[in-house]
């Protein structure tokens, strides 16, 4: 998705004169020239298999690396990044990675460092929250993502429900947000699953005990995600791991629903604590900050929930209207281009003088 984003608003800003090729999958609609391995139309092609995608993948890389005298920088943004790096020892042009992966693991910790000595190749953060596990690689850039305002429309005044958005899965903090909404059965809630097939047995237990008050829907179209945004009282993100970067905060706060989460992964760099939302850490042996809420867990997230809906209607709109310039001022594709440009030309300005 970020790289049809990116790619789309480079080409509408022509802000600078980068001849761009992508290397994609056939049917990928983009406003370049695309190069691809001939048999591979789409990832979603079923007569590949599922097992195999990602050998065509490893294919589309293979095929672009060999094509190093063509092109005086890579940018891969991909999903999985870790598979090109094997690739990286054959290419003596620069090359900048985004990562969008998680780096707490040991294992993955391991597979990067067999790969961080490779002068040619930097890399961009997507948080700052997502370096720590790694400082040691050769980070260029924090670079946040950035949404079209013009599709995440703002609304200044809301509905009156609670409103959760995301994968069926356990790291997503589903759980959690159930038992926040126990916890304040006189407050509507909306919860937005994706459910994910190996879940699902986990997923329906969940829900078998959730609270009345609570509204389920399985299907996330996104016109109806977006209408979910602006009529929510707030969005509740209570995740459970070291999230990279969670777009949904953007999208909500874009639409100005202020976001209640907790102090994990680069929470605390998205929401402004007590502007656009509230922070509150997971529990008393996790303290992340002296946010305004003080108590922790499921107790803490039921008061910054009850603190929102508390608000005198003006400050409330106020909270709204912050959040919408937050993400104005921070999280634009606009601003995401911008910054992966000014990156391009510092990385091309040094292996010229080089």
């Amino acid at each position: 998705m970020f790289v049809y984003i990116l790619l789309h608003q480079m080409v509408k800003q022509k802000q600078k004169n980068f001849d761009i090729v992508a290397f994609a999958s056939g049917n990928s609609d983009l406003p370049v020239k695309i190069e691809s391995v001939e048999t591979l139309s789409s990832l979603e092609d079923k007569s590949v298999g599922d097992k195999y995608h990602k050998a065509f993948e490893l294919a589309l890389f293979s095929k672009a690396f060999s094509m190093q005298d063509q092109f005086d920088l890579y940018h891969i943004n991909t999903g999985d990044e870790k598979m090109a790096l094997p690739f990286l020892r054959f290419v003596k042009k620069p090359v900048l990675i985004t990562i969008h992966s998680r780096l707490e693991s040991e294992g993955i910790r391991k597979f990067y460092g067999l790969f961080s000595n490779m002068p040619q190749v930097s890399f961009v953060s997507i948080s700052k929250s997502q370096r720590k596990p790694l400082p040691s690689l050769n980070f260029i850039k924090t670079i946040y993502h950035g949404i079209n305002l013009d599709e995440f429309v703002f609304e200044e005044k809301s509905g009156d429900s609670v409103l959760w958005i995301g994968r069926g899965i356990p790291e997503k903090g589903l759980d959690v947000g159930l038992d926040v909404c126990k916890n304040i059965p006189a407050r509507k809630a909306n919860f937005l699953i994706a459910p994910r097939e190996e879940h699902v047995p986990w997923l329906n237990q969940l829900l078998k005990q959730k609270s009345e008050n609570v509204q389920i829907d399985l299907e996330l179209n996104r016109r109806l995600v977006i209408e979910k945004y602006q009529k929510a009282k707030l969005f509740l993100f209570p995740i459970k791991w070291e999230e990279p970067f969670g777009l949904v905060m953007v999208e909500s706060m874009a639409c100005g629903t202020p976001v209640v989460a907790y102090a994990r992964g680069s929470v605390s760099e998205v929401i402004k604590d007590g502007e656009t939302g509230f922070i509150v850490n997971s529990s008393p042996d996790d303290i992340r900050g002296n946010w305004i809420i003080k108590k922790t867990g499921v107790d803490g997230l039921c008061e910054a929930v009850e603190k929102i809906y508390s608000m005198p209607e003006e400050q409330y709109k106020q909270m709204r209207r912050n959040c919408r310039t937050h993400v104005e001022k921070n999280f634009t594709v606009e601003r995401m281009v911008d910054d992966y440009e000014k990156v391009y030309e510092e990385i091309l300005s040094k292996n010229i003088k080089s």
